[in-house]
């Protein structure tokens, strides 16, 4: 896809775009495999709280997954199948899939209780939010509603009182 249009996007946007999901996974490998010392130890309700921030954050990621529906890709650069979603899990934050991979990575650290595991999940933060970037100015470049979605609409953390539903009046 070229700026602001329907089309393909050229190799080195490709290559870079695709390259960042690779790093994405790396880290996300080394959230769940990194062997280190315990820095903490994990009682029971820190254990409980993990598993329900890891539940919680598998449910979000999912919900707006299945929101994009042929449009999803792992990749920054928005698929030709892509439109612009802003209502269910998207009204709430503009990278429900990010926030989703952040929460239930922060779930995994405090289960692991593991220092290294804490530098990587911050690397992963450092990587979804220029990520978070990337795929805005496509975004914003593609869609015109865009700005104004991003202009009232967090980027990576809810707002608890836009995820509440209200009923909508008057027209379409």
């Amino acid at each position: 896809m070229r700026e602001g249009g329907v089309g393909t996007y050229r190799r080195v946007e490709q290559v870079a775009a695709w390259s960042l999901v690779v790093v994405q996974l790396v880290l996300l490998a080394g959230l769940v495999g990194l062997p280190d010392e315990r820095a903490w130890s994990v009682p029971g309700w820190l254990v409980a709280v993990a598993v329900v921030m890891i539940a919680v954050a598998a449910v979000f990621a999912v919900a707006a997954a299945v929101c994009l529906g042929p449009g999803l890709t792992a990749s920054p650069l928005p698929s030709a199948a892509a439109q612009l979603r802003t209502t269910g899990v998207y009204a709430c934050v503009r990278h429900p899939i990010y926030t989703g991979l952040l929460l239930g990575g922060a779930g995994v650290v405090l289960l692991g209780g593991r220092l290294t595991r804490v530098w990587v999940w911050l690397a992963l933060l450092a990587l979804l939010w220029g990520k978070t970037r990337l795929e805005e100015r496509k975004l914003a470049a593609r869609f015109p509603g865009y700005r104004d979605y991003a202009a009232r609409t967090p980027r990576l953390v809810p707002d608890p009182r836009r995820c509440v539903a209200r009923p909508r009046t008057g027209g379409a």
